[in-house]
């Protein structure tokens, strides 16, 4: 059975105070990367791992950001294939209960994602709790599945600690979690690219009604992968001699507040 620790949220509830101003989120991408040297083309593509992290926070740095709703996220000459790894179908990864080992072989990275969970009418971090989540990562062919799992633990820390790293949650995030992601052809920097494109449900957005799961860190390392002579990712080109690394968010529509889409990217060495 799945535990929820709701006792300190409804307790910062007590001091929540109906927000008057628009929010404004920030977003930076402070963490790109491969794990393959070269620039790669698309008659010699270079099989690589690659490592992407971002940073959400709020211009009001004492309150949470508001809660994503959709995300793109790619690299210039970056491109993802499928067919360059062993795949499990979403419904196998979807159901209850634990990852089948079928699918073990269709696993292709994993991070972790930090949240701030907290009242829906009060951005304040000081009365929001820590939310971090592990993420799986596992090939559908058409895109990836995100698998995320706070294994009933609780919120390693207090209210306003956002200082651990340690995987645990107040919310009932603790099962089968997981977020279908597709692949879409695009360019960044006027190079192909592919963008990873997936919408947050409403269940991992607001897990208990009246309560907020802002994300405000992510860190994820897809592997280098290759079947039958494909990668699962591979370096197809680089202008110059840097690489730009975009992530593009869709925060959620509230009843004050109208979808807002932004983007941010980081420049590495090709």
């Amino acid at each position: 059975m799945r535990k929820v620790w709701i006792a300190p949220l409804a307790i910062a509830a007590v001091f929540a105070l109906v927000a008057t101003a628009l929010a404004a989120n920030t977003y930076q991408v402070h963490k790109a990367g491969t794990t393959a040297k070269g620039k790669g083309s698309k008659a010699h593509p270079i099989p690589t791992g690659i490592t992407i992290g971002f940073l959400v926070g709020e211009e009001d740095s004492s309150k949470r950001a508001t809660v994503i709703e959709k995300y793109a996220i790619g690299a210039e000459g970056i491109v993802a294939n499928g067919k360059g790894a062993p795949k499990c179908d979403f419904n196998d990864l979807n159901d209850p209960g634990p990852v089948p080992s079928k699918c073990n072989k269709a696993r292709v990275g994993g991070g972790i994602a930090r949240n701030a969970a907290g009242p829906s009418n009060d951005q304040a971090k000081a009365h929001s709790l820590p939310c971090n989540l592990d993420v799986d990562l596992y090939n559908i062919g058409t895109g990836m599945a995100i698998h995320l799992d706070s294994h009933s633990q609780p919120a390693p820390g207090g209210l306003g600690d956002f200082s651990s790293t340690k995987i645990g949650c107040p919310l009932a995030i603790d099962g089968r979690y997981t977020i279908k992601g597709k692949f879409v052809k695009t360019k960044i920097g006027g190079v192909v690219a592919t963008d990873f494109q997936f919408s947050v449900p409403e269940n991992l957005r607001h897990p208990i009604p009246g309560n907020d799961n802002s994300i405000f860190e992510s860190v994820t390392n897809i592997m280098k992968k290759t079947k039958n002579g494909k990668a699962f990712y591979s370096k197809q080109g680089c202008k110059g001699g840097k690489r730009t690394t975009r992530a593009t968010f869709t925060s959620e529509q509230t009843a004050t507040q109208a979808p807002v889409k932004k983007s941010a990217t980081k420049q590495t060495k090709c």
